[in-house]
C-alpha cells in the first residue's frame, strides 16, 4: 500500500524519512542489545543489527517516505546498494568511536545520526529518485 497523499518533494518527505527509518533503527538497537546481552562481541552485534533493518526500512522508505512508483527491480538494488554504503560507514564509524574511548551507547548513538543524514541524501537523489531519462538510440 503507497500513501499517494503523501507524496512531496524536499523536505516534506523527512518526517516520514525519519519516522520509518526509527522505527528500522529501533529494531537495530533491539537486535543489538539482545546480542550483547547473550555475550556477543559489539560490532558483531551492531552488524547483526544493521542488516535486521535492512527489509524493514526498505518497505518503510519505499511505501511511506518517498512514496515510489519506482518498481522494485530497480528501486531495492538501488537501495542495496544504499545499504551496503550505510553498514560499512556504520561499521567504521562505530568501530573508531570505541577505539577512541567511547562506550557502545554513545558510540551507536552518533554513528546512527552520520548514518541517517549520510542515507537521507542518498535515498532522496539516487535511491527512490524518479526523474525520466531520454532513452537515446
Amino acid at each position: 500500500m503507497r500513501f499517494p497523499l503523501l507524496r512531496s518533494n524536499g523536505w516534506g518527505r523527512l518526517p516520514r524519512f525519519l519516522l520509518a527509518g526509527g522505527v528500522a533503527t529501533l529494531l537495530h538497537w533491539l537486535t543489538m542489545l539482545v546480542l550483547i546481552g547473550w555475550g556477543l562481541n559489539a560490532v558483531l552485534a551492531t552488524a547483526t543489527g544493521a542488516t535486521a533493518g535492512l527489509l524493514a526500512n526498505y518497505v518503510g522508505q519505499h511505501r511511506y517516505a518517498f512514496c515510489s512508483n519506482l518498481p522494485h527491480r530497480i528501486a531495492f538494488p538501488r537501495y542495496l546498494t544504499g545499504a551496503a554504503l550505510g553498514w560499512a560507514l556504520n561499521l567504521a564509524g562505530f568501530s573508531l568511536l570505541l577505539v577512541t574511548g567511547l562506550s557502545v551507547a554513545p558510540s551507536q548513538l552518533i554513528t546512527t545520526g552520520l548514518v541517517a543524514f549520510a542515507n537521507y541524501l542518498f535515498a532522496q537523489r539516487f535511491v527512490f529518485h524518479e526523474e525520466q531519462t531520454i532513452n537515446v538510440q
